[in-house]
């Protein structure tokens, strides 16, 4: 009988899936990128999900009953203990309650583990990223929307709803802008994708001059976050401001986790954090101004390590979460 010594790790998006072998050292030995067809049918995403893992298999050299356990993140609201999609954004109407877990084990023979994105990014940094030895770790992943996974003693926290937790939908601001879940003021709303953009071209119409203007032709819905990043570290200070704003907001946020949970390590990841200093600096002064000295002293706030891989580097951490017995300090 074959030695089970590999895992699959599978990031699942709306517009590919990747999947990866690693092995329990989180040493990558091959990968396979596919197409999601998220919109076209549960079953058509699933096949790319079954066609993925077993490209891997092959990129790497590896029997499926040489793998241990398969492990994946999805967008949305999961129930990892039934291996349910209760709800996922930019994916078709019959992935609501889809039990995903089932058909990729029936096809593949190996026990398959799912766990919302941000979650399981999470776990990827604690295993095998920027939180290799720490006892605790809270992670914000940055993009379209704020998703943030906490993971203590090796374990994600996920409360009693199995949903937690969502701390990019904590309220920063009363009566501020609404966000996507339906209330108003939460961190998404002021520091997600939208709102950067949002935040930037709201000062363009006063009439401010900026070279963001001559980056889009004067079409200023055609405006990202990447252009606001490249502009501001050109001198240009709307995009400056439009960054240090939003840089604000988010160490509001991370500022009432470090005082409410006290982590060892808070990890800023995502796309929009690749802004660099002109996010960062102001996010850690207010950081620094608004948390309670005895908690920021033990608290390290860093940047993701991994990446791109963060995603598949969770999955293999959501494996080795359920198959270790050993506490944190031992990893």
């Amino acid at each position: 009988m074959a030695q089970k010594e590999y895992i699959i790790g599978i990031d699942l998006g709306g517009t590919n899936v990747r999947a990866a072998i690693s092995d329990k050292n989180g040493k990558l030995l091959g990968d396979s990128r596919e197409p999601s067809y998220a919109m076209s049918g549960f079953d058509v995403t699933v096949g790319q999900i079954i066609k993925s893992a077993k490209g891997a298999m092959s990129s790497a050299g590896v029997s499926a009953s040489q793998v241990i356990g398969i492990g994946m993140g999805v967008p949305g609201t999961i129930k990892p203990k039934e291996g349910l999609v209760v709800w996922t954004p930019n994916f078709s109407e019959d992935w609501a309650m889809a039990k995903v877990a089932e058909p990729i084990e029936k096809d593949l023979g190996v026990t398959t583990y799912i766990g919302n994105d941000a979650n399981v990014a999470a776990l990827g940094e604690y295993w095998f990223g920027a939180g290799r030895g720490v006892s605790s770790l809270m992670m914000f992943t940055l993009g379209t929307g704020i998703g943030t996974g906490l993971v203590m003693d090796g374990k994600l926290w996920v409360g009693e709803s199995e949903g937690a937790t969502e701390f990019g939908h904590q309220v920063i601001l009363a009566n501020g802008p609404k966000c996507g879940c339906g209330r108003f003021g939460c961190l998404e709303a002021l520091a997600g994708l939208s709102a950067i953009i949002e935040r930037a071209q709201r000062k363009l119409h006063q009439g401010r001059e900026s070279i963001l203007f001559g980056m889009v032709d004067d079409d200023l819905r055609k405006i990202t976050p990447a252009m606001i990043s490249e502009a501001a570290y050109k001198g240009d200070q709307v995009s400056i401001e439009t960054l240090g704003e939003t840089g604000y907001y988010i160490g509001i946020g991370v500022s009432n986790i470090i005082t409410g949970l006290s982590p060892a390590m808070v990890v800023i990841g995502g796309g929009v954090s690749r802004a660099g200093d002109v996010l960062w600096q102001p996010m850690m002064r207010t950081i620094r101004a608004n948390t309670l000295w005895q908690y920021l002293e033990v608290c390290k706030v860093t940047i993701s390590e991994l990446g791109d891989d963060v995603g598949i580097m969770g999955g293999v951490g959501l494996v080795m979460q359920e198959i270790s017995g050993k506490s944190s300090d031992e990893r």
